[in-house]
């Protein structure tokens, strides 16, 4: 029998992946390269209220048959990838991984406070309250891995992203990973089908 190969894909802050994601076009993209290679497509919507607990599940996920593992997200879904690749080789140093983040967060440990107060997802359309223990979680989360270890990290930005800015993303980012900016693009990121071609011709080949 194969080792089983699967590809998780995650939501950004104050985002959500829907049962039918068929009106997400970056979704089903992803979902149509995933599956084209051979892995299961797992799109997992999380609530950063409760990403310890979503991280756990997660990893519970990963079965013993399985032997490659890819995380894929945009945003803090794209941190949160990260995350979990590296819990992930804490756990299981035998399986192949890899983290793909589109227009990535980071640094929640230093910059968690800024998302303190009233929040909206644009998706769900549910209001609530961001509070310092939510930005503690993720911090927590950020200390117990090492962010600039060495498993395969690629990071795909679109300059135009009005939420982020690629300059101080790419002196992040560019010391740890594969990093490609595109011109133009906004925070959604646009450039998905460029990103997933460079991500084959480099990890998949």
């Amino acid at each position: 029998m194969q080792p089983a190969k699967l590809f998780f894909y995650f939501n950004g802050f104050n985002s959500a992946i829907l049962d039918d994601f068929s009106g997400n076009l970056k979704i089903v993209a992803v979902a149509d390269f995933a599956q084209s290679q051979g892995y299961q497509f797992l799109p997992v919507s999380i609530c950063y209220r409760e990403a310890r607990e979503h991280s756990l599940e997660i990893l519970a996920r990963v079965g013993d048959d399985a032997g490659e593992v890819i995380f894929c997200g945009s945003s803090m879904g794209g941190w949160f990838a990260r995350i979990m690749q590296l819990l992930l080789e804490q756990q299981r140093p035998d399986i192949k991984t890899a983290a793909i983040a589109f227009n990535p967060a980071y640094h929640l440990s230093m910059y968690g406070h800024l998302l303190i107060g009233p929040q909206r997802n644009y998706v769900t359309q549910e209001e609530y309250e961001w509070t310092m223990e939510h930005s503690d979680d993720l911090r927590a989360l950020e200390r117990i891995v090492q962010f600039d270890a060495p498993p395969p990290f690629y990071v795909y930005v679109d300059e135009g992203d009005e939420v982020i800015g690629w300059e101080r993303s790419a002196a992040r980012h560019s010391p740890i990973s594969r990093f490609i900016t595109y011109k133009g693009g906004s925070h959604s990121f646009d450039h998905y089908l460029e990103a997933l071609a460079d991500f084959e011709s480099v990890f998949i080949k």
